[in-house]
C-alpha cells in the first residue's frame, strides 16, 4: 500500500499574516494575526488520525470548553507551518497547527488542536 493510499482526506492550509493594528484610545501600534479569506494551500490530500486524538472537556458556565489534539499526516512537501489554521474539507472543522516534523524527507506530520464550546440544548 502506497502512502498515498493512505491519505484519505483534503484539508485547506491558511498561513497566519502579521498586520499591526491599534487598539484605539491614544494606544500605540499592536501586532495582531489573523488569517486570509482564502486558503493559501487549496484541497491537499492528508489523513486526520482520529484514534490518536486526544480530547478533554472542561465544564464551565454558560458553556463547555472542548479541546482536541489530533495528528496529522501530510505529504512531503506541503507547505505548512507553525499557527496555520487548518480546515478539514469533509466536515469544516478548524484546528491551529503545532510544529510540523519532516519524517525523513518522505511525509510530514503535524499535531494540530481544536478548541471549541458547547453550549447548553
Amino acid at each position: 500500500m502506497a502512502f498515498e493510499d493512505y491519505l484519505n482526506d483534503l484539508c485547506d492550509i491558511y498561513h497566519a499574516q502579521k498586520g499591526d493594528e491599534s487598539p484605539g484610545y491614544g494606544l500605540t501600534e499592536q501586532p495582531s494575526f489573523s488569517y486570509p479569506k482564502e486558503p493559501d494551500v487549496l484541497s491537499v490530500a492528508c489523513h486526520f488520525a482520529v484514534k490518536s486524538e486526544s480530547t478533554s472537556i472542561s465544564q464551565t458556565a454558560p458553556a463547555n470548553i472542548k479541546e482536541s489534539r489530533i495528528k496529522l499526516a501530510l505529504p512531503a512537501g506541503t507547505d505548512v507551518r507553525l499557527n496555520d489554521k487548518i480546515v478539514d474539507r469533509k466536515n469544516g472543522c478548524e484546528y491551529i497547527a503545532e510544529i510540523p516534523h519532516d519524517i525523513h524527507g518522505h511525509h510530514l506530520f503535524v499535531y494540530v488542536v481544536a478548541k471549541g464550546t458547547q453550549r447548553y440544548l
